[in-house]
């Protein structure tokens, strides 16, 4: 995108550990943000697998670079760990033979966060909370000579100087997963809305959480801590799209685009709004829907949906708050778990009987739990949906 921001990002990703094993995904993830802060106009500098002194290279080049900038982001996939409240992020030739080796093998989550500081705009991602057996191995140890450790698991609540907003993958103390596929549920899902035009960060936030709730049945929920009073937008519509040469390229695997629905809050009340947001490929002209928990299917007019062509040929159908047709729920409506939804049809599933059949049969499906899956017609092929809960207190 056109602007007369300097925009710098610095991204990385450590999985490639010495002593306690390979992490399956940070590389990958980082492939993927690098590639799709380079695409908002960021200049991107993409490192993998890093020493102590490489990354501590990589961020002193960075912060240098960063003063002149007027927007920073950082991306962090790998371990991480805290002591004493103190947040470190772990290169990946750290040994941590004792709790004392923490602050001089790891880096300072506060030093990074003093150092840029000064930005008029900054940003942190820290997907590194994964399962972490330097953790483990101290807590043992600490528990095994009878004394408390000063380390748990998981990341520690930081305070933000600045106009800066820190996302952890998830709570406080708790760990993140590295993802069954080829990224994890946060780089995920932080990829699909980078791009999104016209929506202030901290609202795309709220809609990477959501989306990483839902990919994890809500196991994993990220937390942002932002002191920001500055709105920034990652994209603006109607300005033209650049994208800077990244200081170190990182080849990028293309990959088929899936469908992402998205559904939150995940509980509200009598005049409260529901958002959905659906991410859809060209071959599906939608149809939505809400299931209440007495199997009442209620269609949803097209029209009632924002719709805006995303940069990867999808279509994003978006219902928000403060949309001209909003879902506010009714004192009729039924309460507790509804499913938000859309499937699919053929443009030649025109038969009311046949169409009737479909939907019995999704509606069936979603029932059972199958969230995300076909019905498959004798005329009319495979027939896909998807459906995400919410509930009605």
């Amino acid at each position: 995108m056109a602007t007369a921001e300097v925009r710098v990002a610095l991204v990385i990703g450590n999985g490639d550990y010495e002593i306690v094993g390979k992490l399956r995904n940070p590389v990958s993830d980082a492939r993927l943000i690098s590639d799709v802060l380079s695409g908002v106009g960021f200049d991107v500098t993409a490192l993998t697998d890093l020493t102590e002194d490489q990354m501590g290279e990589a961020i002193d080049s960075f912060v240098r670079l960063a003063r002149d900038a007027d927007v920073a982001a950082v991306y962090y996939a790998g371990h991480g760990l805290q002591k004493d409240g103190e947040n470190y992020l772990m290169p990946i030739d750290a040994k941590l033979g004792s709790e004392s080796a923490i602050a001089r093998e790891g880096i300072s989550l506060n030093d990074l966060t003093a150092a840029l500081a000064d930005v008029p705009i900054s940003m942190i991602f820290l997907d590194a909370c994964r399962n972490n057996p330097f953790a483990e191995a101290l807590m043992s140890a600490a528990q095994s000579d009878g004394r408390s450790a000063g380390i748990k698991r998981g990341l520690a609540v930081i305070r933000t100087p600045g106009d800066m907003l820190v996302t952890f993958a998830t709570l406080p103390n708790t760990v993140a997963s590295d993802g069954a596929d080829e990224n994890s549920p946060f780089a995920t899902a932080l990829s699909q809305h980078i791009g999104t035009p016209d929506v202030e960060v901290s609202v795309l936030m709220k809609r990477v959480t959501a989306d990483v709730m839902a990919a994890t049945d809500s196991e994993q929920r990220p937390q942002q801590l932002s002191q920001m009073m500055t709105e920034f937008y990652f994209n603006r519509s109607g300005s033209e799209t650049t994208a800077p040469k990244q200081s170190a390229p990182v080849p990028v695997a293309q990959k088929p685009e899936r469908s992402l629905l998205t559904v939150y809050p995940p509980r509200v009340s009598v005049g409260e709004e529901v958002s959905i947001v659906a991410d859809l490929t060209a071959t599906c002209v939608p149809s939505f829907f809400n299931l209440s928990p007495g199997r009442k299917f209620t269609p949803i007019p097209l029209e009632f949906f924002k719709q805006v062509s995303l940069a990867n040929g999808q279509t994003r159908f978006e219902i928000s708050p403060g949309s001209r047709f909003g879902l506010v729920v009714q004192e009729q409506d039924e309460k507790g778990q509804n499913m938000l939804g859309y499937f699919c049809p053929p443009a030649s599933l025109v038969d009311p009987e046949t169409l009737k059949l479909v939907l019995r049969e999704i509606v069936a499906n979603i029932r059972t739990g199958d969230e995300d899956g076909t019905v498959n017609s004798a005329d009319y092929g495979a027939v896909r949906y998807q459906a995400r809960p919410y509930f009605i207190e």
